[in-house]
């Protein structure tokens, strides 16, 4: 048995941003924790997550969850961002370590005033970036940190290009291949930014609002690129409806395409290029650009014997298990990362320089494409 068991509370907001991804039941199989209360202001929505995560101890409000139950870990589940700053806030206050679903915040000012909290009150924030915990990319990132595929040229990430491409995806989807490019290529130094609307350059009177309140967004094409330590470029490219769902009329009578989207992470390396595809599988090309003319080349997967298979050696039901996997894995690393005295593997550190990311390719945009160091100057958001 545990040394401990850690008190472990939820927070939700059904309607507005619900449970994220599973974030609600990212430590209920843990034998190092235990879930002791849960939090929604919507009635109903509180007596199902009650009923689905077997606690008793229900709340309308989080502060007062916080005051009476006194966990000491807090599950911060809602996609929106719009109460999220006091939210952590809060939870830091009372010396609580987070396990948060992503986007992070809609802007630096309120990222510097949370990680300060964080580090005052000293209490750990792991974001869930669930790609960064599957075990294909857990290899591929010790592969390519030991020098396998020599030196790391360039990276470029892709989001799923439907309703949401371009600036929202920036924020959406960006924010799980900005913390991979972190894990790689170490600290971004400098940011260049180019939006579009409709073809034309984007201006501060094309801001809008995402599907779901997640913080300003502008674009409906994008091109970002950031330079990394030791001369790594990372570029991050979307345009709206361009994926086959987004293209396809739902009546056609057109043969569905065996593809559904370009979501991925593309790393160059002197010696290799790897892709990471959904659901977290990882593919190598040995040479550092793919060459469709030498047909001897080709992509091989990374297999990993205990990931992909069960022990009787049969096919996994990845695509059904990665998420819930994922988040049980940060889960597991954020007690580790408590215990250990160590950050996380998606840190409050990452999710700092994802917003300096995002946030610095608005403002180079609008600062004629300029190239800006990170971190950024100017705190507030260029579009808010």
């Amino acid at each position: 048995m545990p040394s401990k068991r850690y008190r472990v509370a939820v927070i939700g907001a059904t309607g507005q941003g619900d449970y994220g991804h599973g974030i609600d039941t990212a430590f209920r199989d843990l034998q190092r924790a235990e879930i002791v209360a849960v939090t929604d202001s919507n009635a109903a929505g509180l007596k199902l997550a009650a009923q689905r995560l077997k606690v008793d101890a229900t709340f309308a409000d989080y502060r007062e969850m916080l005051d009476r139950v006194k966990p000491e870990v807090v599950c911060i589940c809602p996609r929106w961002v719009t109460d999220r700053a006091a939210m952590l806030q809060a939870v830091a206050k009372v010396g609580c370590h987070v396990y948060c679903e992503k986007p992070f915040v809609a802007d630096l000012a309120s990222a510097d005033g949370i990680a300060a909290a964080f580090q005052t009150h000293r209490v750990r924030l792991a974001m869930a970036h669930q790609w960064r915990a599957l075990p294909p990319v857990q290899r591929a990132l010790t592969d390519i940190r030991s020098g396998k595929y020599g030196r790391v040229l360039r990276m470029r990430a892709r989001p799923k290009d439907d309703a949401r491409g371009g600036g929202e995806e920036l924020l959406v989807h960006g924010t799980h291949w900005f913390d991979l490019m972190i894990a790689i290529a170490g600290s971004p130094r400098w940011v260049s930014g180019h939006l579009r609307v409709k073809g034309r350059d984007a201006t501060r009177a094309d801001r809008r609002e995402g599907s779901e309140p997640v913080g300003p967004t502008c674009g409906d094409s994008i091109l970002a690129v950031f330079g990394f330590e030791d001369g790594v470029l990372g570029t991050f490219d979307s345009t709206a409806n361009t994926s086959p769902s987004s293209r396809r009329p739902t009546n056609s009578d057109q043969p569905k395409p065996v593809w559904d989207s370009v979501y991925g992470l593309t790393i160059e390396c002197e010696e290799a290029v790897l892709q990471l595809r959904q659901p977290g599988d990882v593919y190598v090309y040995p040479a550092n650009g793919v060459l469709p003319d030498f047909e001897q080349l080709q992509w091989k997967k990374l297999w990993v014997e205990d990931w992909h298979f069960t022990p009787e050696h049969q096919p996994r039901p990845i695509r059904q298990e990665w998420l819930s996997l994922g988040n049980r894995t940060l889960a597991n690393d954020l007690l580790d990362a408590i215990e250990q005295n160590r950050e996380p593997l998606s840190p409050i550190r990452h999710a700092q320089l994802i917003t300096e990311m995002v946030q610095g390719t608005y403002a180079s945009h609008f600062a004629d494409g300029s190239r800006l160091p990170i971190p950024l100057s100017e705190r507030h958001h260029p579009l808010a």
